[in-house]
């Protein structure tokens, strides 16, 4: 018996207006196909993607909501900080990074790239 194809999203996908991503906010978006939240933020003209929900605990919270400062994003729940240019954990609780993914602006619109296998059946 063969396993089924996994399929990756690896296009470039409009998830919305670049209107909604001021400066220093962070946007959440929910990806129904991935069954995944993800934030997006602007910091100075660059543009972060990155998991929107914390993984410091056995309940998540969402980092949208959490403190920005520069490109470090602290959890409102649990107090853990993120480098959302990598995802890498500043400061726990938390020990695993974020997935953090590539976005772009293009025509007054932001897309994502998602690397990641879609969910099953």
């Amino acid at each position: 018996m063969t396993k089924p194809e996994v399929k990756l999203a690896d296009a470039f996908r409009t998830i919305g207006s670049s209107e909604a991503i001021s400066k220093n906010f962070v946007v959440p978006y929910y990806l129904e196909d991935h069954k995944r939240r993800i934030a997006i933020t602007r910091v100075g003209e660059r543009l972060y993607a990155f998991d929107d929900l914390c993984n410091c605990a056995d309940e998540a919270c969402p980092l949208s909501g959490g403190l920005l400062a520069g490109t470090t994003i602290m959890c409102q729940c649990h107090g853990s900080r993120f480098d959302i240019s990598t995802g890498a954990v500043v400061n726990g609780p938390a020990t695993e990074a974020l997935n953090v993914y590539k976005v772009q602006e293009v025509k007054g619109s932001i897309q994502i790239q998602l690397t990641t296998p879609l969910p099953g059946p």
